[in-house]
């Protein structure tokens, strides 16, 4: 998944280091990586953008505005989603 460096870029609110920490302490570090990128010039106030591509066995991606504090665990949520089906889900 690609997350924006700039909105990313508050040492309290760092979206990308929050979800990479989460990936690896569940188990899915290996699956998914989250690479930050340069600005993509799209980002609402308090926002981190966030695209995800499209997952194995035709699951859908898609570009999500997240708000670091109060909407990651629902876009954490949604991340889970694109996993295989034959690899095990925490949540």
């Amino acid at each position: 998944m690609l997350v924006c460096k700039k909105c990313s870029g508050n040492k309290n609110l760092d979206l990308r280091k929050w979800l990479e920490r989460r990936l690896e302490a569940e188990g899915h570090g290996d699956e998914v990586k989250v690479l930050k990128v340069s600005c993509m010039d799209i980002c609402p106030k308090a926002r981190v953008m966030a695209v995800v591509p499209p997952g194995p066995e035709g699951s859908p991606g898609g570009c999500y505005a997240v708000d670091p504090l109060h909407e990651r665990e629902d876009f954490y949520r949604q991340v889970l989603k694109l996993l295989p089906e034959d690899h095990p889900k925490t949540h």
